[in-house]
């Protein structure tokens, strides 16, 4: 069953059908992509509501290759500040074991990553296409934290599983958990395997038009290279 939130803050009729058809299997590359662009604004208009005076200066963006130029590029149009730091990450995934119902427990090892410099982060904003397990959002925040000391840490997704905030939550201390603010339009509570049902429809490397993860990894994100 999948319940909804933050519609308020923008136009529920888009988001609704945006998050229908990452959810239809039959969606083509090009609206999905756009399906991910839209949902990235509308939830960049959350961020803004909820962080009202933050600068772009010191917000830091962060998210994974495939996740940059559709979901983020929209999150960063829709908070509406101009252009913020950034950091982008290209990681690969590892089975580490498989529980009796089928799901995965996974780690996501970083392969390679874009990095700017921000001084005085007041607020560290990480965009992901699905909040399902914790492992890719674990590993960024794990080594960002020490290095730019966020005062307050936003995790944006538009699709969330039941269990993805509190399985994040346990993987860090209090002093971290006090920062986090979670801001989604979809929560899901049913998987089939490690897919969440209907979540974003399947694995989204092929279905945003990247193949799979090796495809993914030799992408370079327009973000990236209009940065290069």
């Amino acid at each position: 069953m999948r319940t909804f939130e933050n519609l308020q803050y923008g136009d529920e009729t888009v988001i609704k059908a945006s998050l229908e058809a990452l959810a239809d299997k039959t969606t083509g590359v090009e609206e999905y992509r756009k399906a991910f662009r839209v949902l990235g604004e509308e939830l960049g208009k959350v961020l803004a509501y909820e962080y009202k005076v933050t600068p772009a200066e010191q917000t830091m963006l962060v998210c994974a290759s495939e996740d940059a130029d559709w979901l983020a590029t929209g999150v960063e149009s829709g908070f509406g500040r101009g252009e913020l730091k950034k950091s982008v990450y290209w990681s690969s995934r590892e089975v580490v074991h498989t529980n009796a119902d089928g799901s995965k427990v996974e780690i996501s090892p970083i392969e390679k990553a874009y990095e700017e410099s921000i001084d005085d982060c007041q607020l560290l904003v990480i965009v992901k296409s699905i909040i399902s397990t914790s492992c890719v959002v674990k590993t960024q925040l794990t080594r960002l934290i020490g290095k730019i000391s966020p005062k307050q840490i936003a995790i944006l997704a538009p699709v969330m599983y039941k269990d993805g905030i509190p399985n994040l939550m346990r993987e860090f201390p209090e002093e971290i958990n006090r920062k986090f603010h979670f801001i989604t339009f979809a929560i899901d509570d049913e998987r089939e395997g490690s897919e969440v049902v209907p979540g974003i429809g399947g694995m989204v490397y092929p279905r945003l038009g990247l193949v799979d993860i090796e495809t993914k990894n030799h992408y370079i994100p327009e973000m990236v290279l209009k940065k290069m």
